[in-house]
């Protein structure tokens, strides 16, 4: 299971495709109330395949987390921070988020990195859902995430 999160992450952060439509509204229509999204979340669960299992922590690290900020001098931003390994050695990534309805684009300058569809927030949960070709058969797979605010 730890090997496929991290095939999930490393395509995540490498699948990224250009957008020659950026969008002059930051924040349109969304779906969902975009000021529960504004926090620090650890990753809870990973749903592949139609099955669900908890988010694999690496022991004695910190969370793997995220954070959505749109503050002064934090504009649209978007943080992931995952620990790689047991000695806790970290791979990070910022970038800028943009909504439509219940699509959070995800851009990295002018460039499209990845997008995520909001299946549902709360405060206390949001569940969040993606396609990457985890099993490399040529065909996206559906990956749910499911995270929870930082504890």
């Amino acid at each position: 299971m730890k090997k496929i999160f991290y095939l999930l992450l490393t395509l995540l952060i490498l699948s990224c495709s250009s957008d020659d439509s950026v969008i002059d509204e930051p924040i349109q229509t969304p779906t969902f109330q975009v000021n529960l999204l504004l926090k620090r979340w650890e990753f809870n669960k990973i749903t592949f395949n139609g099955t669900t299992f908890d988010y694999m922590h690496q022991p004695n690290c910190l969370k793997d987390e995220f954070t959505f900020a749109n503050q002064p001098g934090q504009i649209r931003q978007y943080n992931e921070l995952v620990f790689t390994n047991s000695s806790c050695s970290t791979n990070s990534i910022n970038l800028d988020w943009r909504i439509i309805n219940d699509t959070i684009s995800f851009y990295f300058g002018s460039v499209l990195i990845t997008k995520f569809k909001v299946i549902s927030l709360t405060d206390t949960k949001l569940v969040y859902s993606f396609y990457r070709d985890v099993d490399r058969d040529t065909i996206p797979d559906l990956i749910i995430m499911e995270a929870i605010p930082y504890q």
